[in-house]
C-alpha cells in the first residue's frame, strides 16, 4: 500500500463509528518484522521498533482492563487482544520479544520450519528458536514447513508439510506446537481438515475480522499490522474503525 492510498485509508477510517470491538470480540494482531528502523512503503510488513514500543504501551495501557486484557491464542477468553508474529524472524527474539516481555504481554510466534535451517540470518535459527521458546508468555507456533500455498498443494502434501513443520518444531522446543498460521493465508476445507487431524487446535489466518463466538478455531481471522501504523491507527484498528477494508483485503 503506498503512502497517498494509506492516507486515504486513515481518512475513511478516522469517520467510521467507534465500536469498542476488543470488549465484545477478541481482535487477534497480525506482526510480521520489527526492524530498528522505518522500511520504505514497499516493505509494509516491517514495523519500526520505535512505533512498535508505543503499540505495546497501548497494549499494556488496555491490558490493565479485563476486558481488553492481552491473552493467548488459545486462551478461552472471548474477549481481548492477541498478539501473533509471522514467519519467524530473527528482531521477534531480539526486538519484539524483549519489548513484550517488560510489560508481561503474552505473544504467539509462527515460525516457518525450514527457515530454521535456511542460514538467512534474518530468520531464527534453531539456537535462537530455542531461546525465544523459553521467553516468558511465549508460544511458538507453526507457519507451515515450505512456507507455500496450503490451498494449492494435494491433502498429501500439504500432511506431509505441516505435519514435518509440527513434528520438527516440536522436537527443537521440547513443547507441544498446537497452533498454526496458514502461510500467504492460504487455506481451504482440506487444509483445515488435515491441521485438525495432525493436532493443530487453533490457526490464524490473514482473513480481517475478529474472533467472536461462532469463529471456527482453525480459521480465526486477524487484523493486519502494517509499517505505517502508528499508535493512533492501531487504536482505530482495536476500535473497529478499519472493518471496512476488510472489504478489499
Amino acid at each position: 500500500m503506498n503512502q497517498l492510498k494509506y492516507r486515504l485509508a486513515q481518512l475513511v477510517s478516522s469517520t467510521q463509528r467507534t465500536k469498542l470491538a476488543y470488549q465484545i470480540h477478541r481482535r487477534v494482531l497480525m506482526y510480521h518484522s520489527i526492524s530498528q528502523h522505518k522500511q520504505s512503503d514497499k516493505n509494509i510488513y516491517s514495523l519500526s521498533q520505535q512505533d512498535f514500543a508505543q503499540h505495546v504501551e497501548l497494549l499494556h495501557e488496555l491490558h490493565k482492563t479485563e476486558t481488553s486484557k492481552v491473552v493467548k491464542l488459545d486462551s478461552a477468553d472471548r474477549c481481548g487482544i492477541t498478539i501473533t508474529f509471522d514467519d519467524g524472524y530473527q528482531d521477534t527474539l531480539t526486538i519484539a520479544a524483549q519489548t513484550l516481555v517488560e510489560k508481561n504481554l503474552p505473544f504467539t510466534v509462527f515460525v516457518s520450519s525450514a527457515n530454521i535451517t535456511s542460514g538467512d540470518s534474518k530468520f531464527l535459527n534453531q539456537q535462537e528458536l530455542i531461546e525465544l521458546s523459553k521467553v516468558s508468555g511465549a508460544t511458538i507456533g507453526s507457519h507451515g514447513h515450505a512456507h507455500t500455498h496450503l490451498a494449492e498443494m494435494t491433502p498429501q502434501d500439504v500432511e506431509s508439510d505441516l505435519k514435518h513443520s509440527k513434528d520438527w518444531l516440536e522436537q527443537i522446543v521440547q513443547k507441544p506446537v498446537t497452533t498454526l498460521s496458514y502461510p500467504h493465508g492460504s487455506y481451504n476445507d482440506d487444509v483445515v481438515r488435515i491441521a485438525s487431524e495432525i493436532g493443530f487446535e487453533y490457526a490464524a489466518t490473514s482473513r480481517w475480522g475478529v474472533f467472536e463466538v461462532g469463529t471456527k478455531k482453525l480459521e480465526i481471522p486477524r487484523i493486519d499490522i502494517w509499517s505505517q501504523d502508528s499508535r493512533a491507527v492501531l487504536q482505530q484498528k482495536l476500535f473497529g474503525k478499519w472493518e471496512w477494508i476488510a472489504r478489499l483485503v
